[in-house]
C-alpha cells in the first residue's frame, strides 16, 4: 500500500486476515469470467471482503471490529457461492477465501 506513500496503520498491515483478503481479491479481480453479471458481483463481493476487513482493523471499539468483519465474512460467503458458479476457477481463489472464512470467523468472536 506504501506505493503511493499513503501512510498505513501497522494493525492493519500486520493483520494475516487483510493480507490474505487482499491477495484473494487481486486474483477475484482479475479472473476471467464470461457471464457479465456473475463477474460484476463477485468482483464486488470480493472487493468488500477487502474493504470491510480494512475497516475493521482501522476501528477502535471492539463491536465496531466485530461489526465490520461480520460483514466481510457476510461477503466472503457471498464470494463463495458465486465460485461454486465459476467454471474453471484456480484452486488457489478456493483455497485463500477458505482461510479468509476462518480467519474472520476467529475475528467476529
Amino acid at each position: 500500500m506504501d506505493r503511493y506513500n499513503v501512510p498505513t496503520t501497522a494493525s492493519l498491515e500486520r493483520l494475516d486476515c487483510f493480507r490474505v483478503a487482499r491477495a484473494f481479491a487481486r486474483l477475484a479481480q482479475s479472473l476471467p469470467i464470461a457471464n457479465a453479471v456473475l463477474r460484476d458481483q463477485f468482483r464486488r463481493a470480493s472487493l468488500s471482503v477487502l474493504t470491510n476487513t480494512a475497516e475493521g482493523a482501522g476501528r477502535v471499539a471492539k463491536a465496531d471490529k466485530r461489526r465490520c468483519y461480520a460483514i466481510a465474512r457476510g461477503e466472503a460467503s457471498e464470494s463463495a457461492a458465486l465460485l461454486d458458479l465459476i467454471d474453471d476457477a484456480p484452486k488457489e481463489l478456493g483455497e485463500l477465501l477458505s482461510r479468509v472464512i476462518a480467519m474472520l470467523t476467529r475475528l467476529v468472536r
